[in-house]
């Protein structure tokens, strides 16, 4: 009898994971990357404001400002900012080459297309994001293994990538074994019992992102558990089985598992319930 860190130790030493197929990054949701991915361009791209406000070239003393122009989120004018001169800038925007710093709009006053600065803890690079500063092409971007959350593939989309390599989801099999079981919402028979194993494990299997399980049924009877596992086996990567792997005249699971070929890591655990696994 083992440990429930030694089965799992176990299982996992014992499982191969599937192969990766490409897929779409609106397709990638709960999968996982099967390989690294590095940044394939500068994110952001350019020296971009990350405030409603004005560009200007910092100076210690500078209060009084020529306004000279307006740039926008998406602008692709690349005009240049001179001494003294200030532009209207709006969050995401690129900074005119030259400008270093963004001065909130809350903290200027604009009198006669002059633009008056009354921030006295205005430092240079303030509000301003450096090209690449969030990441740089070619370094690592998100490490193989991570699971695509929405955060995940929100940021995969923000730095231009349209498709992942993933881990497929794997396909689930439940085999119900058991004469006494009878489905929810049925009249019960002397000797029945509902069936809740299948409902469980399929809700667990949902919330850990897998969609694709079958149920199958099988009576308490070796030749027809055997049909049911071979065909679950064939259809499946991988297949759970409810009850009959206890030492009773009719748990058939073992002898079932065998002649399918099953090789058999373990069988018994030391938890409750549960301690036949």
């Amino acid at each position: 009898m083992i440990s429930v860190n030694e089965a799992k130790e176990l299982i996992t030493k014992h499982v191969s994971p599937l192969a990766a197929i490409r897929v779409n990054l609106n397709q990638a949701f709960g999968l996982v990357l099967s390989e690294d991915i590095n940044a394939t361009c500068d994110i952001p791209a350019f020296r971009q404001s990350s405030m409603d406000g004005y560009a200007v070239r910092f100076e210690e003393e500078i209060t009084e400002l020529t306004i000279v122009g307006e740039m926008a989120a998406g602008s692709a004018n690349e005009t240049t900012i001179n001494q003294g001169e200030a532009y209207r800038i709006f969050t995401g925007a690129p900074l005119p080459k030259g400008a270093d710093t963004v001065v909130m709009q809350e903290k200027v006053a604009v009198i006669n297309g002059k633009l008056i600065i009354n921030d006295t803890n205005l430092k240079k690079g303030l509000n301003a994001r450096e090209k690449g500063s969030e990441i740089s092409t070619g370094n690592l971007a998100m490490s193989k293994g991570s699971q695509l959350t929405p955060a995940a593939i929100g940021f995969l989309a923000g730095i231009g990538i349209a498709e992942v390599s993933v881990i497929p989801q794997p396909k689930i099999a439940i085999i119900l074994t058991g004469n006494e079981l009878q489905k929810p919402g049925q009249p019960l028979a002397f000797g029945q019992v509902y069936e809740s194993n299948s409902y469980a494990l399929k809700a667990a299997l949902k919330q850990a992102g897998i969609e694709h399980i079958e149920i199958f049924e099988a009576r308490d009877e070796l030749e027809i558990l055997t049909e049911t596992l071979a065909l679950a086996l064939q259809a499946s990567d991988v297949v759970l089985l409810t009850g009959g792997v206890s030492v009773g005249d009719y748990d058939f699971v073992i002898k079932a598992a065998e002649r399918c070929g099953v090789q058999q890591i373990f069988h018994k655990v030391k938890q409750k319930p549960g301690k036949p696994l």
